[in-house]
């Protein structure tokens, strides 16, 4: 009884952190980023269009986390294609998997560190 009570205890708390945006989203290291890029996945910057045009990494599509069409795009999107999410830091590109996740799009990923990892590591970025 006691190990069905906990069950469910931890179940309610791995749901509500779903819910409030608190889970985690699947990330990866720069190298990964870079083989899995690629490797065919479709790379997207979740930057503001002034970040964007500062620089990015080439072949990003843009689409703004705060924009107010951002759900409208993600649900554009092919929901069996595979992305790659990354922003300035992974703060907003993680959020934007969580995003996509909820949205029924399930092969993601983003960038832990963001472009300035990307930048850190030596890869290109278009100027």
């Amino acid at each position: 009884m006691v190990q069905k009570i906990i069950f469910f205890i931890l179940l309610s708390v791995m749901f509500n952190l779903k819910l409030f945006g608190m889970a985690e989203a699947d990330s990866v290291d720069v190298n990964k980023f870079d083989e899995l890029r690629n490797s065919g996945y479709t790379v997207i910057d979740v930057r503001t269009q002034e970040e964007f045009d500062e620089s990015h990494i080439e072949g990003a599509v843009l689409i703004n986390l705060h924009a107010a069409d951002f759900k409208d795009k993600i649900n554009a999107l092919d929901k069996a294609g595979k992305y790659l999410v990354y922003c300035r830091s992974g703060r907003r590109s993680s959020k934007a998997v969580l995003v996509m996740n909820e949205l029924g799009i399930n092969s993601t990923a983003h960038l832990i560190g963001g472009i300035i990892a990307w930048k850190s590591a030596g890869k290109p970025v278009v100027n």
